[in-house]
């Protein structure tokens, strides 16, 4: 039987706009009769501070329900930062120039990432599909990525926009074979640094990382848009001219689309 588990990770700033579209988009993508297990790893908090994206408020507990019936756990964040040597990847660089506070919050969701994909390594999926819960799903993900699992252990599934120079981070669908490389990748970030002589950066280190493990990139059309604690959508860019035409992917994503073309055409027998 076809096993599909689904990773949620981070904070979930508005449950009552996204889970209904990670209902409608996601989870009704996977096919009838596969074995499906959700987790979860989410930050407990009863505020949200983020410079970048300008928040500054309350967090309403309901935002949990939708995921509490699921496995996984709540945590605050009290010794994240320390347990992966904040100090030293700071060292390293400001990569956004506001006194290391993107980083900081990089290192978080990478924790919760990496906590998340722990809890489904247990499961032995044949595809781990990480979801950020803050986000609105416009489109269905392709259910045409379950057919084979055997043919795809190796496929690592990336939304088609917002590059940025390595590869969109902000969900994904990867087989049994890389799906530990893109959920554990905070392992990787002093490897990274010393391989490519960069500050931590959050796209480039998924590339990174997938290139280490052999993954064959595939495309996603899928859309999703990041919202806020009020409500608000952040201002997104889905045309694709973020990072696509820089050279590190002058070669990578030409042969992720031909390799995604191929791909959709490949359906089981």
């Amino acid at each position: 039987m076809l096993k599909v588990a689904v990773a949620f990770f981070g904070i979930p700033r508005n449950s009552a706009i996204c889970f209904p579209s990670i209902q409608k988009q996601v989870l009704a993508q996977i096919p009838q009769g596969a074995n499906v297990q959700c987790f979860y790893h989410l930050y407990q908090t009863d505020t949200v501070s983020n410079r970048r994206s300008g928040e500054d408020g309350a967090l309403i507990a309901a935002n949990y329900d939708p995921f509490l019936t699921m496995t996984g756990a709540l945590e605050r964040d009290t010794g994240v930062l320390e347990r992966w040597e904040f100090e030293r990847i700071k060292a390293l660089g400001d990569t956004w120039g506001d006194e290391h506070a993107s980083v900081r919050n990089l290192l978080l969701q990478l924790h919760s990432l990496h906590s998340v994909t722990a809890r489904v390594e247990a499961f032995d999926p044949d595809f781990v599909i990480f979801v950020r819960p803050d986000l609105k799903y416009h489109d269905p993900l392709p259910s045409y990525v379950f057919d084979q699992p055997d043919a795809r252990r190796l496929n690592a599934y990336i939304p088609n926009w917002q590059w940025w120079g390595g590869l969109n981070d902000r969900f994904a669908i990867c087989g049994r074979d890389v799906y530990r490389a893109y959920g554990r990748r905070i392992e990787r970030i002093f490897e990274f640094s010393k391989a490519t002589g960069r500050k931590l950066h959050s796209e480039r280190l998924l590339k990174f990382a997938l290139q280490q493990a052999n993954a064959k990139i595939c495309l996603l059309a899928t859309t999703a848009s990041r919202v806020r604690i009020n409500g608000d959508y952040a201002e997104e860019d889905f045309t694709g001219k973020h990072g696509m035409g820089k050279r590190e992917n002058r070669y990578l994503h030409p042969v992720a689309y031909w390799r995604t073309w191929f791909d959709a055409r490949r359906r089981s027998s």
